[in-house]
């Protein structure tokens, strides 16, 4: 085969890989888990939990440390004031949460990214 065929072939390829991955990303969905679930395996990961709130508080930067519980145990979700999420929250609301794990102070946390993944029930 010629360089030229080569070519083609792998832009082809190419083209037709990327169009299906933009396709399918629409149907990947986050792992959903119980509280107790979390753990260091999941760090940096998207997951999905069905929780209640516990607690709100508010840091001097706008911060919101909000404490979430399910049969399983507790953990706390920081929604940082560049995510935009304006909706009040008080504690005994259900909610979903769709956020990203992270690790502080050794303990698990979820983060979240976007103000749409954050549902009140």
């Amino acid at each position: 085969m010629n360089d030229e065929k080569i070519f083609k072939i792998s832009l082809i390829t190419t083209i037709i890989g990327l169009f299906l991955i933009m396709v399918l990303s629409g149907y990947v969905n986050p792992e959903r888990l119980d509280i107790n679930q979390i753990d260091k395996s999941k760090i940096d990961n998207q997951i999905e939990v069905d929780a209640t709130i516990a607690s709100v508080t508010q840091t001097k930067t706008n911060t919101k440390i909000v404490k979430l519980s399910d049969d399983t145990g507790n953990i706390t979700l920081v929604i940082f004031p560049s995510v935009g999420y304006e909706d009040n929250l008080t504690k005994n609301q259900k909610v979903k949460v769709i956020a990203k794990v992270s690790q502080y102070n050794n303990d698990m946390e979820l983060i979240l990214e976007e103000s749409k993944n954050l549902i009140i029930s």
